[in-house]
């Protein structure tokens, strides 16, 4: 009787020599191995970070005494960092990875044991978040010190990368429209720029829409109609903004002298805003939300419809408002800010509250001062 041959499964890529080793120097370890085009990636927990290190380090049989490489993953979940080994003394080669989770971004440092792991880790802390407990000196590489940011995340939009000139770029956006409307000349568009705007603000209407999503629970279908759906709203709101800028109000201006107020008073928001946040000792994220509120504020201030004057009995037409006043005005309101901030923030108020009664104590102040 001749017996059948079993079929077995077809084995997978050949792991090589490595794996083997890394078995036998770290038998205790738990680690998942897979071949790649260049060498074997091992994927190891956290809590076994500082012994496996220890071990491709000094252990005869591995001697990895280069860091090739070293940088980070964002896998929305959690956040992983890479590193790439090489052995001059065997000649072979180790990629090590290792993830943890968003909140609690921490990796220890190898940068004792391996001196270029030093600015590595640098440029993987200003990027991902990721903190390399141990290092002497995570300071960034390639962006401004206390950004507040990681701009290689990708939680993190577009809009957010470049967050002080999308300011810039809307307050020069309204002053044109604002021009326009004044003199009755259609605006000089810069489309790139009108452009570049447009993308970041969809942008944080994406992002905004899609964490209320996830805080709700929603399935991933009914976060992508949700998406949708505030995108439309979007789409139309910038199109009804779109149709009042285009109209045309008959009062003439100087275009000269209405730039430069308009660029000084939005320097003396942000310069009286930034001065506040440090004073109050507020971290650079919340600086930058404090400064972002406080021109938020004045756009819509500027943006809004001026009371309308009283009827004067065959009287001619009130003068406009000098440069001076203008700043009084302007200097008033803010104080007026800052006052009311201070008040909801010493009762405990929520910011949502706080906007609240902001609001309320603008409008009671533009009633005044139309009355």
């Amino acid at each position: 009787m001749v017996q059948e041959a079993t079929q077995e499964p077809p084995a997978g890529p050949a792991l090589g020599p490595i794996a083997g080793i890394l078995h036998e120097v770290l038998p205790g370890i738990e680690f998942e191995a897979a071949q790649t085009p260049i060498d074997v990636a091992v994927t190891i927990g956290r809590d076994d970070f500082r012994q496996v290190m220890d071990a491709l380090a000094h252990d005869e049989r591995l001697a990895f005494d280069y860091l090739r490489c070293l940088s980070g993953v964002d896998w929305i979940t959690e956040l992983e960092t890479v590193y790439h080994f090489y052995s001059f003394r065997h000649g072979h080669s180790l990629a090590v990875k290792v993830r943890c989770p968003y909140e609690d971004a921490h990796v220890p440092t190898v940068s004792h044991i391996w001196q270029t792991a030093n600015w590595h880790e640098r440029e993987t802390h200003e990027l991902y978040g990721i903190v390399f407990d141990g290092h002497p000196d995570l300071r960034p590489l390639l962006t401004e010190e206390g950004l507040g940011y990681y701009i290689m995340r990708k939680s993190h939009p577009l809009a957010d990368i470049e967050e002080w000139q999308e300011d810039y770029i809307e307050a020069i956006e309204q002053a044109k429209q604002q021009m326009a409307a004044a003199t009755g000349q259609a605006p000089i568009v810069d489309e790139k720029a009108a452009k570049i705007a447009l993308a970041q603000k969809k942008a944080e209407v994406i992002k905004k829409t899609r964490d209320e999503a996830r805080a709700k629970g929603l399935s991933t279908e009914d976060e992508k109609a949700a998406v949708q759906a505030a995108l439309a709203k979007f789409e139309e709101e910038q199109a009804a903004a779109q149709t009042q800028a285009s109209a045309v109000i008959d009062k003439p201006v100087d275009p000269r002298a209405a730039k430069i107020q308009q660029a000084q008073a939005k320097a003396a928001v942000i310069t009286k805003a930034r001065n506040e946040a440090r004073a109050k000792g507020m971290s650079p994220e919340d600086e930058r939300q404090y400064v972002a509120e406080a021109l938020k504020k004045f756009s819509e201030e500027q943006e809004a419809p001026a009371p309308a004057p009283a009827p004067a009995a065959q009287s001619a037409p009130a003068a406009p408002m000098d440069r001076a006043a203008k700043i009084a005005l302007a200097q008033k309101k803010a104080a007026l800010i800052t006052k009311t901030r201070e008040e909801a923030r010493a009762k405990g108020l929520s910011p949502e509250e706080e906007r609240q009664v902001v609001a309320e104590a603008l409008k009671k102040f533009s009633e005044e001062q139309g009355g």
